[in-house]
């Protein structure tokens, strides 16, 4: 194969014409040269590093963040990039990305390698240093005034310059936590673009330190969403980590500053490079650094940029290297310490940076924006979301990436189907839905506590398989399950026996067993709780407890529907309509959230956009029917009925496919409305029947003796019997 000619690109040509790593046709190959690349114009984009004056090291004696450079970072190339299929779906598919075009990476050299004296510190104390005064400038060499520690921020390395014989310098890309960031040219290895990370301060033990655990924690990262290492060399006494070069835009370069990132798009990049946190957290690494500048677009691929902050989770004590604004509160010199819950709160304060404008690294380092200032949090599954990953307790966020992730997808598909439904997902955390609860009229608690899915079972816990094959024959057979000598007694167990109870209809028994073992903190216990308070009629505990949950699984729809329903009854139609509109939305498998939908908009007078909700219950739903009926009786309940309305109500009714009883009494209510009607000139006909008052009369008598012969009850019959005979028209004898 033929290597591509594509500047930056260290790619090759396949049978297919196109490049297999930047993606591009190559149609006149562009001539190779020593020199740097010119020609690219916009920002610079780059280097794997923090951005200037962005973080430092929280040590005992002081907290905040290392200085560091610009953020450049980004991969060139991705995927292939073809007419009318360059866009990529992410965010499990939810979210349409265009392609990050790959730039010249010599754009993005530094044209003066200068750190900002604001981003100058001490590498040991964190104090500023090399700080100008009286009109002079700081010096970019010296000593620390507080400790002692030597300083410079003085390049190492300049243009030109051949390190271990094999990387030729371009420049200065950015100044990182540990020192300067350089572009270079990897002279053995077809001239591809690398990135060389070197030491703040040789000298210092921590900062060595340091380096030297990046190399080996990045030796053992190998994950399609976080950056490559090539290589490691030594030059003179310089130690030298040879990086890929990431040539797109970051996140943060992305974000305008103006107007913030619209959310769904925030979380759809973030879950592309949550795996990434995962894989270092399953092989016991802590990532510590996670931001807007570490995440990055190329092509149409998301990569996981600078492991300078990484840790081994078991490594006690030393320095911790964080961003202020992103980094948990308990990274402080007498906190906890980081951990994966830390890691989580960096993903929770970087997605709410994204979505908002506020001051998040300073008056409101450690707090959110409420939803009056910033759009965003009145989002109430996202504002959800971002309050339980960053919580100021450890323990109250979520217990690791993959949980969060989980909720994200759900969070993200409510975004989402406010301009598109989203495909069918089924819960990770909830059996299937209620079919019928509030089909008729707005639920009691009582009937919701019937119909709140139960927690799916925990496939790890020794008593699911039994308790699953028992609950095929009822909850006596759960019950009897659990009580067996022989079982278990696990946590499933517990669970299965509450759940049972209360399918059983003995909340007595549920009570008692919630009373021993429900567990605080625990949100499977939570629901079981909320469950048996709304089955013995209280309400008011069961919203608040179901409102826990609902903070625990922002991306799960039961916690909202039940919430909808007990706001229903309890009157508040607002937040009831909007909950019930955006699982509707969300999930097509929540039927009642349609029919209740409904009637709230006949009671708002939105009678159209009723019939419209109605209108799209799936004709394969086993409500389907229901849904048309319900359709023709908003139609016919019009305050200000029309002829139109009645003859679309006649027509609908045409299309329903009902028994004969049903059939005869929708058409019966039908032709009731439309003699109800101020006398007009009898035009057409409705189910065969005239229009004039014989034609209707006649056949509202023949469906009142057809619903006759079905009548449950001898005083029913007759009934509808002496309702046929006062619709039969006059006649002469």
């Amino acid at each position: 194969m033929t290597a591509c000619a594509r500047p930056g690109c260290d790619g090759e040509i396949e049978d297919d014409g196109f490049c297999d790593t930047c993606g591009r046709r190559v149609e006149t190959p562009v001539p190779s040269s020593d020199g740097p690349p010119t020609g690219a114009d916009g920002p610079p984009t780059g280097a794997t590093g923090p951005p200037s004056g962005s973080s430092r090291a929280a040590r005992p004696g002081g907290s905040g963040s290392t200085p560091s450079g610009r953020s450049a970072s980004a991969r060139t190339g991705s995927g292939r990039t073809r007419s009318g299929s360059s866009r990529r779906r992410i965010g499990a598919g939810l979210v349409a990305i265009d392609p990050e075009p790959a730039a010249d990476p010599a754009s993005a050299v530094m044209a003066e390698p200068v750190v900002p004296e604001s981003s100058r510190y001490c590498a040991a104390c964190d104090a500023p240093v090399g700080r100008g005064r009286d009109g002079r400038p700081g010096r970019v060499e010296g000593f620390c005034p507080q400790c002692g520690t030597r300083f410079t921020f003085t390049p190492q390395l300049g243009p030109g310059d051949l390190v271990a014989r094999q990387y030729e310098v371009l420049g200065c890309l950015a100044h990182g936590g540990l020192g300067w960031i350089y572009l270079a040219r990897d002279r053995k290895v077809r001239d591809r673009w690398v990135v060389l990370k070197g030491l703040l301060n040789t000298g210092d033990a921590a900062a060595l330190a340091a380096a030297d655990a990046e190399q080996g924690f990045l030796a053992q990262l190998v994950h399609p969403r976080i950056v490559r290492i090539y290589n490691v060399v030594a030059d003179g006494d310089a130690t030298y980590i040879v990086m890929e070069y990431i040539g797109g835009r970051s996140l943060r370069r992305m974000r305008d500053p103006r107007e913030p990132m619209p959310p769904e798009q925030a979380l759809a990049y973030v879950l592309e490079v949550l795996p990434a946190l995962g894989h270092m957290h399953e092989r016991g690494l802590l990532y510590c650094d996670f931001k807007p500048d570490n995440v990055v677009q190329t092509g149409t691929d998301v990569t996981l940029i600078d492991l300078g902050a990484v840790r081994r989770m078991d490594e006690p004590g030393g320095d911790v290297w964080g961003t202020v604004g992103y980094q948990a509160p308990e990274i402080s010199p007498h906190g906890a310490g980081p951990s994966v819950a830390s890691d989580v709160y960096t993903v929770g304060r970087t997605l709410a940076v994204l979505v908002a404008n506020f001051d998040f690294h300073g008056t409101m380092r450690d707090v959110l924006p409420y939803p009056d200032d910033a759009p965003a949090f009145a989002h109430e599954p996202l504002r959800r979301l971002l309050d339980r990953a960053t919580a100021s307790d450890p323990a109250a966020r979520f217990v690791s990436v993959d949980e969060m992730a989980d909720q994200m997808v759900g969070v993200l598909r409510q975004l989402t189907s406010e301009h598109t439904p989203p495909p069918p997902r089924l819960s990770t955390m909830f059996a299937a839905p209620p079919a019928s609860v509030g089909i008729d009229a707005p639920a009691t608690a009582r009937e919701l506590a019937d119909a709140m899915p139960s927690p799916l079972p925990d496939p790890d816990d020794p008593a699911t398989p039994e308790i699953v094959a028992a609950a095929a024959q009822g909850p006596r057979a759960v019950l009897a399950t659990v009580a067996a000598a022989d079982a278990p007694d696990t946590d499933q167990a517990r669970l299965s026996a509450v759940a049972a109870h209360l399918d059983a209809g003995d909340p007595d028994a549920a009570g008692r067993a919630l009373a021993e073992h429900a567990l605080d903190g625990e949100w499977t216990w939570t629901w079981l709780r909320a469950r048996h308070a709304a089955a013995t009629g209280d309400a008011d505990t069961a919203a608040r407890l179901v409102d826990e949950v609902a903070d625990a699984l922002p991306g799960e729809l039961a916690p909202q529907f039940a919430l909808a329903v007990l706001g229903e009854s309890a009157g508040d139609s607002g937040i009831a309509e909007e909950r019930f509109a955006r699982i509707w939305r969300t999930d097509r498998a929540w039927t009642g959230a349609a029919f209740a939908l409904a009637r709230l908009r006949v009671a708002a007078g939105d009678r159209r956009g009723a019939v419209a909700v109605l209108d799209d219950v799936p004709r394969t739903s086993v409500h389907a029917a229901e849904a048309q009926v319900a359709a023709v009786r908003v139609l016919l309940g019009a305050p200000d009925l029309t002829r139109s309305a009645v003859m679309e109500a006649g027509t609908r009714t045409t299309g329903i496919d009902l028994d004969a009883q049903r059939a005869a009494e929708l058409e019966t209510e039908v032709l009731e409305a439309y003699r109800r009607l101020p006398a007009d000139e009898p035009r057409g006909e409705l189910f065969g029947c005239s229009l004039d008052d014989d034609g209707l009369g006649r056949g509202i008598e023949e469906r009142y003796r057809l619903r006759a012969r079905y009548a449950a009850s001898l005083d029913e019959r007759f009934a509808l019997v002496d309702a046929a005979n006062d619709a039969r028209p006059w006649t002469a004898r």
